[in-house]
Formats: structure tokens, C-alpha cells, sequence
């Protein structure tokens, strides 16, 4: 049996096997009759067994029509099983039968099968020891059993056809032979036949007016094709027009149709309302009336009495003959009109109003007039008029009216067009299409029509206007005001009206959506394959417990194993921050489609680690929650977080020396210009010098510190032994018997490369001599200026703090600068790369902290340890050789 929805049948069968089922049963032999009580009744609990001694007896239930299935053996007293199978048949051709005999036989089989028997089964009094009633011949089990499936399968098919019968909709089914399997009650009446007669023929030999038309044209290529199909089509035996939908299965064609015969009258009545309106309106009668306004004199002519059912003497000419007449409800209305139409506001009086008639009916009159003399102050003095019966024009208006509201509220559009595909009549969802008023919309061409011109060479909208076809239907792209390129399914009648034709019918469908769904999901379907698969990110599908079912090459690619190892892997495997605990309740606090984003930290197949953000979405897939879990490595956006919050400490820094170290110099100058201005002492004026020289020290190594960032220019092999010793003559003089110079770091020009003067004011106690021993070689991979102030910067810290030599030298991973200085005390040593730390008087606390800046620029580490002699040594390591 075949259903819109599959799961009906499914759900009609579980009703089935619920409710309480009576079973008859007449038995040949008392002991066979009491062992298959038993077993049906112990099968289940909703049995209920009526048994009877005789078919007489059995007929008796049966007519009752409480029963759901009958057990039978064959040797009955005065007739056989068979002999009473026929006869419940005849009764009940779909009450299930199941014969029951200890005398079976071949023939006897076959007999009952050709009497229309649902089960036979013959008794087996010798089942094994196995327990198993299918494989023992426990037969009184099978029984039991074959009883339970018959009432189910019964009930359901019954269920099913009493669910199809109380549709609206007529219904068929058709199996691949193009046989009727199936005709509802609708369907059978619409067709004028009884089901049972057409019930195994072939549709094509029962209705042979259907081959060659459109209907065997669709139902074909929906078998052939697998779509369903939806059209219309006229039946001509009997004559109906039809809306029919039909929807392909693998056991042939469920056809829905319904009448539409009706509508397509009503359209056609409407044109013929019409008609008869107008030509009402010409052919009225009119009765006249001449009212003189100032004594209230009303002379009414015979056709004016003779409309109300009177004779002209039964009217007295005075105005309440007319006034007592009118419709209490319309009084108002009429005297409103008539007052304005007194007063010069409008041209003439008219007004619709209902008046009571000689036997008490009410009939619509159409009461027309105009003053036809006035006093000289402009007041009404005559008026003459006509009275018009339009009860039948009102009557067809109303039904005009109910016919509009009936086409106006169709779903679709509805247009009656002319020969040259001008709309001609719209309903009002026709005039929302095209964005305006159904008024303004009459005359103009259909995009509908000239659309069908365009793309198709035969011109079928033409044919319907010669009488070359009768009907047209299919579906087009259009472009319409409210949508751009809509897709519209339609219809076309040609429309003929007392045998001539007066333009073509036309209803049409916007299915941009419905068909749109259908592309748009083949779309998505590859879109989203495409997606998944070339996805920049890793992407990984797991289920609630957390075992991933599929992930795409990238995350593949990114952990380190193949697709196939991926897939069955516990998230957590890869997941070194997911709790196995936690997991599966934060999946299932997630709302259906809603997403959650997290960081997390990956573990590759190798061990290494790196950042991710994850979003997981909670997804159904055919019913089952699964879990899209996007993922995308962010270890350049932490490396850049990284950096930026370096950047707001270096900020902090500066703000800190402009703020307080800046301040103490300033204040010492303010202090002794005011001095100087005072007393006149010139010294002062030295010690402003002094402050100034400190503050240029300040602000030269705070520039240097701030331009010392992240980035380093060009990376040339640098010989960093030839690099210190030229630049150790820059700061402390000749290097290794190179001569000597003033330890305040004089060159040969008077400049001092560090902020020093040439007069070696330094302000420390910086020793005469500080010898620099070179034991490096090679070159360093490195940028050359950065790599000097470093040494510079170094090479000062000794001087400042007392040392007297200086070695650079090589390591295995880099190289290092060693002093015989004090050193650094080990609980101090993380403080001194610190912005504007120093224990120095001398020093500014920033060229220790430029020195750590200039390596990490590099890529290196720097480590401060204890020298041989105890002094300070700095180790660089991680620093690339060429």
C-alpha cells in the first residue's frame, strides 16, 4: 500500500499490534481446539479467542463484525474448512482466514489458496525437543504467530485505505505494469466507476482516450526518470478537468488528482456574469418621479409604482410614500447624497438603496436626479429623477463579487489574456506580482507571454488563440518586478464563451524557491565536498562521544598522519587541553546548529604541540548529532601577540624614563641656573653643563633602545673577532698593543661614539687602561651596526664597572664577552637587562637592556654567568654561522 509518507504505514502497523484483537476459531477436534486457544492467548495479551463449534455458529460471529481473524480447521460438521472459508468471503473478502488442519493435503491446499485463504497451516502434532516452534514443528506457535501477522498486516491495510478514503484528494495506485493496484473512495467516484471493476487493469486498456496524451506523456517520463510531475489535464470520460500530481516509487506511481472542473466553470461564469450585467443595465426599465421640494409634491409615473408592485392610484403623491419605503438602514445614506447634491457639491443626486415592495420584499433601486430649478438665493425648488430596479445587478455584483474574492484569494495568479497577450482580467495575487493595482495592470503585456515568444520558435500562445491547441503548460525563467529571474510554473486555457473565444485563461506559479531548493542542495551538496576537502583549515567530524568519523586532508596534513589513521581517533588524542571527562558535556550543552569557539593546543603525530582556535557546531546528519569542529593553526597571531604586548611594556619603559629619569637631570639645571642668575657664580653654569651631558647620554641611549626592536636590517657574514677589536678602539682606545687612549672612549676625531665628550668628562671612575683579548673566529651571520652597538654597549659595561680586561671568544652554539670585573651576585643577574637599571654613577641603565634587545632582534639568547675571574660574562647562543 502505498502512502505519502512511508512512516504512516510504519505507525498504522505499531497501532495495529496494540490494540485488542478478536480471533474465532473453529476447530475440528476439542483437543486441537483447546491447545490453539492456548497458544494464541499466550502469545499475546491482546488476543481474545471466541470459539465455535460449527461454521453455522462461525458465520453467526462473523456477522456480528467484531472479528479480526478467523482460525478454521477443514473437517467441520456438514461442510469442510473451504466450504467456509467461500462463505466468509462472501461476507468479508478482506477478513483474514487462517485454515488450520490435521488433514491437509496438496489439493486441499491449493483449493483454499483459489478460495482466497490468508494462511494455512497444518497441524503437527509432534514437535521436537528443540524449543524453537519455527524449526520444531511446534505448529500451535506458528499458528499463534501466523494469527499475529494477519491481524497486524489486515488492520494496517485497513488503516491505510481508511486514511486515503477520507482524503480530499482522489488517489491511484499504479504499479510498473501500469496496472490499477489502488483507487480511494474520491477517486472512484470521480472516475464514475466502481474500484473493483477497474482494480488489475491496465490504465492504457481500461482508458484507451489516454493514449497519446499529455498524461501518458508525464506519467511515462516520471516512471522512466524517477520525478514526480505535476500538471492538468482534461478527462473526457467523464468530462473533468484535473489537477494531478504523481510521484514515481520503486513499485510504479502514486497519483494524487482532484477536481478542478469547478474553478475552471467559475471562470468561465465570471465572463458570462459580466456579460449579463451590462446588457441588465441597458435593458432596465426606469421609473420617474418629479418632486417639488418646497411643498414636498412627488408625482410618481406607473412603471415607478409598478417597479414596487403597485398601481399607480395606491401611490398618493406626497414624498413619505417614497421616504416611508426606503430601507431604514439606507435612509441616512440617501438623504446625505440627496443634501449634498442641494447644496451645489455634486453635479447630480445617485444613490443605491433598497425599498420595501407591495408583498414586503426588498428591492435595490438606483435613484438618480437633479435640481432642475432654484430660487434666485440658489435654493432647490424642483428636482426630477429616475428610479431603476437593479435588485438582479445587485445580485450578480454580489455574486461578482464573491467570484472575485474566490479567484482573489487563490494562491496563484490568475489572468485572462487577449489575442495579443495583453492582460485583460487579473486577481489581485497577479497585480502583487507585477508590484501595482489589478486597474493599472489591465491592458498591459504579459512577461509571462512574450517571454513564452521569445524562447520558442512555434509561437504556442498563438496556437491557442487560432484554436490550434486547447491547453498549454511548463515552466519558465522570468523577470518580474518583485523578483528577477523568477521561476514560474503556468497553465494556459484557451477560453471560449457562447462558441466564440474570448481570450485564454492563465494561472501561473512562482516556484523560484521550491526549485531553487532543489539546485541550490545539488549545489551545496558539491560547494560543500569542495569545502570540506580543500579547505585551508582543518576540518574534523566527530560523534557525542567523541570519536572523530571523518577529517579532511589539511588536518591530515597538519598532524602528522594519514587520513585513514585520523578517523576513529578520540579527539583528545589530538586535543592536549580537552578533559575525556568534559568533552562530551560540552558538546551536548551546545544547542542545535549553534557554534562555539574556543583555543586549544594540537598535538602532532611527532609530539610537537602548536595553538589552534577550534569552532565546533552541533550538526544533524540524518538524524544524528554529530559535531563540525573547524579548526586554524594560530601560532603567527600568538607570535604576533606576543610582540605587541612587548611593544606596550617598551611603551611603559618610555613613558617611565621621560617621566622620572628625565626629570631628575632637568631639575638639577633648573636648580643651578637659578643659582647662577642669583649669585652670579659662574661655576654653577659648569655643573648645568654636567646635567645637560647626562641628560644627551639619556635621550642617545633611549633612542637606541627604542630603534633596537624586533626587526634587524641586511644579514651579512660579520668577522666578529676583526669587528671587536675595531670597535673597542671606537670606546676604550688601542687594542692589544694598538696603543692607548683615555678611557672615557675619545676617538681620533673628538667625538665620543657613545655620548662621551672628547675631554673625557665622563662623570666615572673609569680605568686609564682596559686591554680587549680577541680568541674568536669566523664569521657571525648577523647585522653589522646592531652587532656594534652591542659590543660598544658591553665593552662600556666593563669600563663603568671597574674591569681591566675584556675577552671575546666562541662557544659551540655562538660566542661570548667575558670582563675581570666584580661581576653580577647570581640573585641579581635576571634585574640588570632591566630599562634603567645600573649601578653605576656614570651609567644611564639601558645599555644591558639595548644588548638584550639587539639579540633577540637575531634570534639569539643571551645568558649572564660568572667569568673565570669572577667578572661578568655574557653568552649568545642560537647565532648562525655562514
Amino acid at each position: 500500500m502505498t502512502t505519502r509518507d512511508g512512516r504512516r504505514s510504519d505507525a498504522l502497523s505499531a497501532d495495529a499490534r496494540s490494540e485488542a484483537a478478536q480471533v474465532l476459531l473453529v476447530a475440528e477436534q476439542p483437543a486441537v481446539w483447546d491447545r490453539a486457544v492456548a497458544a494464541i492467548e499466550d502469545h499475546a495479551d491482546r488476543f481474545e479467542v471466541t470459539p465455535a463449534a460449527d461454521a453455522a455458529e462461525g458465520l453467526g460471529v462473523v456477522d456480528s463484525g467484531e472479528i479480526d481473524c478467523v482460525v478454521s480447521g477443514y473437517d467441520l460438521s456438514e461442510t469442510d474448512g473451504v466450504e467456509f472459508l467461500r462463505a466468509v468471503r462472501e461476507r468479508d473478502r478482506d477478513l483474514p482466514f487462517v485454515l488450520f488442519t490435521a488433514h491437509g493435503s496438496e489439493a486441499v491446499a491449493s483449493e483454499a489458496v483459489a478460495a482466497g485463504v490468508d494462511e494455512y497451516l497444518p497441524v503437527d502434532d509432534d514437535p521436537d525437543d528443540s524449543g524453537n516452534p519455527d524449526d520444531s514443528g511446534d505448529s500451535y506457535a506458528t499458528l499463534a504467530s501466523r494469527v499475529d501477522r494477519a491481524v497486524s498486516r489486515s488492520r494496517t491495510e485497513r488503516r491505510v485505505t481508511e486514511h486515503l478514503d477520507r482524503m480530499t484528494d482522489a488517489f491511484c495506485g499504479i504499479d510498473e505494469d501500469w496496472r490499477l493496484t489502488y483507487l480511494n473512495e474520491r477517486a472512484a467516484e470521480l472516475l464514475g466507476r466502481d474500484a473493483g471493476e477497474l482494480l488489475g487493469e491496465r490504465i492504457w486498456d481500461r482508458f484507451e482516450a489516454l493514449r497519446g496524451t499529455v498524461l501518458e506523456t508525464e506519467f511515462r517520463e516520471a516512471m522512466a526518470t524517477g520525478e514526480p510531475t505535476a500538471f492538468e489535464f482534461h478527462f473526457d470520460g467523464p468530462a473533468l478537468d484535473l489537477a494531478i500530481d504523481a510521484y514515481p516509487s520503486d513499485t510504479g506511481l502514486s497519483v494524487y488528482f482532484r477536481d478542478v472542473t469547478e474553478e475552471k466553470e467559475r471562470e468561465r461564469e465570471l465572463r458570462e456574469l459580466s456579460e449579463r450585467f451590462r446588457l441588465a443595465i441597458e435593458g432596465a426599465d426606469a421609473g420617474v418621479w418629479d418632486w417639488d421640494v418646497r411643498t414636498d409634491e412627488v408625482r410618481f409615473d406607473e412603471r415607478w409604482a409598478g417597479m414596487l408592485g403597485y398601481d399607480q392610484s395606491e401611490i398618493a403623491f406626497e414624498l413619505t410614500e417614497w421616504e416611508d419605503r426606503v430601507h431604514p438602514d439606507d435612509l441616512s445614506k440617501v438623504w446625505a447624497a440627496l443634501e449634498s447634491h442641494f447644496a451645489g457639491e455634486t453635479e447630480y443626486y445617485q444613490c443605491d438603496h433598497r425599498m420595501e415592495t407591495k408583498s414586503g420584499d426588498w428591492k435595490w433601486i438606483r435613484d438618480r436626479g437633479r435640481v432642475v430649478e432654484r430660487t434666485d438665493e440658489g435654493e432647490p425648488v424642483r428636482a426630477v429623477g429616475i428610479h431603476i430596479d437593479v435588485t438582479e445587478e445587485k445580485k450578480r455584483e454580489r455574486d461578482l463579487e464573491r467570484y472575485r474574492r474566490l479567484v482573489d484569494e487563490l494562491p496563484d495568479s490568475v489572468a485572462v489574456y487577449d489575442a495579443d497577450g495583453r492582460f485583460s482580467v487579473v486577481n489581485d495575487r497577479t497585480a502583487e506580482v507585477y508590484d501595482t493595482t489589478p486597474e493599472e495592470l489591465v491592458g498591459r503585456r504579459s512577461r509571462l507571454v512574450s517571454r513564452l515568444r521569445e524562447t520558442r520558435e512555434d509561437d504556442p500562445f498563438a496556437a491557442l488563440v487560432a484554436g490550434d491547441r486547447e491547453t498549454l503548460s511548463g515552466t519558465v525563467e522570468l523577470d518580474l518586478p518583485a523578483r528577477s529571474d523568477a521561476i514560474v510554473d503556468f497553465g494556459f486555457r484557451r477560453l471560449v464563451i457562447d462558441g466564440e473565444f474570448d481570450g485564454v485563461l492563465g494561472t501561473s506559479r512562482d516556484v523560484t524557491e521550491k526549485r531553487r531548493r532543489q539546485r541550490e542542495l545539488e549545489r551545496t551538496s558539491a560547494r560543500l565536498e569542495a569545502l570540506y576537502e580543500d579547505s585551508p583549515d582543518m576540518i574534523d567530524i566527530h560523534d557525542e562521544a567523541g570519536q572523530i568519523v571523518d577529517a579532511n586532508p589539511v588536518m591530515a596534513a597538519e598532524l602528522g598522519y594519514d587520513r585513514e589513521e585520523i578517523v576513529g581517533m578520540d579527539v583528545w588524542e589530538i586535543d592536549e587541553e580537552l578533559d575525556p571527562r568534559e568533552g562530551p558535556d560540552l558538546w551536548q550543552s551546545l544547542q542545535m546548529d549553534e557554534t562555539r569557539r574556543l583555543e586549544t593546543t594540537f598535538r602532532r603525530a611527532d609530539g610537537t604541540s602548536f595553538p589552534v582556535e577550534v569552532q565546533v557546531r552541533r550538526v544533524d546528519v540524518q538524524g544524528e548529532d554529530r559535531f563540525l569542529a573547524t579548526s586554524r593553526d594560530i601560532s603567527e597571531r600568538r607570535a604576533y601577540e606576543r610582540r605587541i604586548e612587548r611593544e606596550n611594556e617598551r611603551l611603559d619603559e618610555f613613558a617611565s624614563i621621560v617621566s622620572h629619569d628625565l626629570r631628575n637631570p632637568l631639575n638639577v639645571l633648573s636648580g643651578y641656573l637659578r643659582l647662577a642668575r642669583e649669585t652670579g657664580n659662574e661655576s654653577y653654569f659648569e655643573r648645568c653643563d654636567t646635567a645637560l651631558d647626562e641628560m644627551e647620554r639619556l635621550i642617545d641611549d633611549v633612542l637606541t633602545l627604542a630603534r633596537q626592536g624586533d626587526a634587524v636590517g641586511s644579514v651579512d657574514p660579520v668577522p666578529l673577532g676583526e669587528l671587536a677589536t675595531r670597535h673597542a678602539t671606537d670606546v676604550l682606545g688601542p687594542v692589544e698593543g694598538a696603543g692607548s687612549v683615555d678611557a672615557d672612549g675619545g676617538d681620533a676625531d673628538g667625538e665620543d661614539s657613545d655620548g662621551g665628550d672628547a675631554d673625557g668628562e665622563n662623570g666615572g671612575d673609569i680605568p686609564d687602561r682596559l686591554d680587549v683579548a680577541v680568541e674568536t673566529e669566523g664569521d657571525v651571520l648577523a647585522d653589522p651596526g646592531r652587532v656594534k652597538r652591542l659590543l660598544q654597549n658591553l665593552f662600556r659595561n666593563a669600563a663603568e664597572h671597574g674591569g681591566d680586561r675584556i675577552v671575546v671568544g666562541d662557544i659551540p652554539d655562538g660566542f661570548y664577552v667575558e670582563d675581570d670585573g666584580p661581576g653580577i651576585p647570581e640573585s641579581r643577574r635576571d634585574e640588570v637587562f632591566q630599562s634603567g637599571h645600573t649601578t653605576s654613577e656614570s651609567g644611564t641603565g639601558f645599555g644591558l637592556a639595548i644588548v638584550e634587545r639587539i639579540a633577540e632582534a637575531h634570534g639569539w639568547e643571551v645568558t649572564l654567568t660568572e667569568g673565570e675571574t669572577g667578572g661578568a660574562r655574557f653568552e649568545f647562543t642560537g647565532v648562525e654561522r655562514p
